[in-house]
């Protein structure tokens, strides 16, 4: 509680690092770096970087077992926060750095959850995990109260990557949540032999109810390269 060091000797961790560079933006001037640790293989963290529920990580009372530690770098200033709990319990969370300096893009890192909550974690992601994309396919949904969805997918080529060919499947979808005033879509192609999308845009938009502003979010991901080799375990 009083910012006191532990020494809990050398570990190996997993660590993540992802550079967000800033088009345009509510505050963020320049780019912002964001490490993070884990005990175990968090491959989503490469697809997610900003979990707006980490905070929630370093609670004492939580005790996360695979949560090691987030820093962020913006401006030549840093702050670290780092979570004890998976080398030792009892042992409350550390905080070190300027944590005001983070203050002034906390809507940016706001909208970058938004951002990729709408291309990569929503939940048309689990509605699909038992289905058989490699044939067209769609569907709509709704629970009658103003949230609903439909999708279709459809297989289309092929690309390579790491000298392997993979089959590709062309998607879309659409959510809107009246009740909310939340809408998003995304649309792009995705291999079901591949843990992440090969390329993918999506739109997160939301009208404040006081006001009537709405805003809305974009996301894009396309990816370029992967290095693929085989492990023994």
């Amino acid at each position: 509680m009083q910012g006191n060091k532990v020494d809990l000797g050398e570990q190996e961790v997993y660590a993540y690092e992802t550079i967000v560079t800033p088009v345009k933006a509510a505050s963020m001037d320049d780019t912002l770096k964001i490490t993070m640790w884990f005990a175990s293989n968090k491959s989503q963290v490469f697809l997610y970087p900003w979990d707006a529920m980490w905070m929630a990580y370093l609670s004492p009372t939580v005790q996360d077992k695979t949560f090691v530690g987030v820093k962020f770098e913006y401006k030549g200033k840093s702050a670290l926060f780092t979570n004890p709990a998976p080398f030792q319990s009892g042992l409350f969370p550390y905080f070190e750095g300027d944590q005001d300096a983070f203050n002034d893009v906390n809507e940016d890192l706001g909208y970058l959850y938004m951002g990729w909550l709408a291309t990569l974690n929503f939940g048309i992601w689990y509605a699909w995990e038992d289905v058989n994309l490699l044939v067209p396919q769609s569907g709509v949904w709704s629970d009658m109260q103003g949230h609903s969805w439909e999708w279709s997918t459809k297989p289309d080529g092929s690309a390579t990557y790491g000298g392997h060919s993979f089959k590709l499947v062309d998607f879309s979808w659409k959510y809107k949540g009246t009740a909310e005033q939340v809408s998003m879509n995304g649309k792009g192609r995705l291999s079901p032999y591949l843990p992440l999308l090969v390329q993918g845009e999506g739109h997160y938009s939301f009208k404040d109810s006081q006001t009537g502003r709405e805003t809305v979010i974009y996301a894009y991901l396309e990816l370029k390269d992967l290095k693929l080799e085989k492990v023994s375990g």
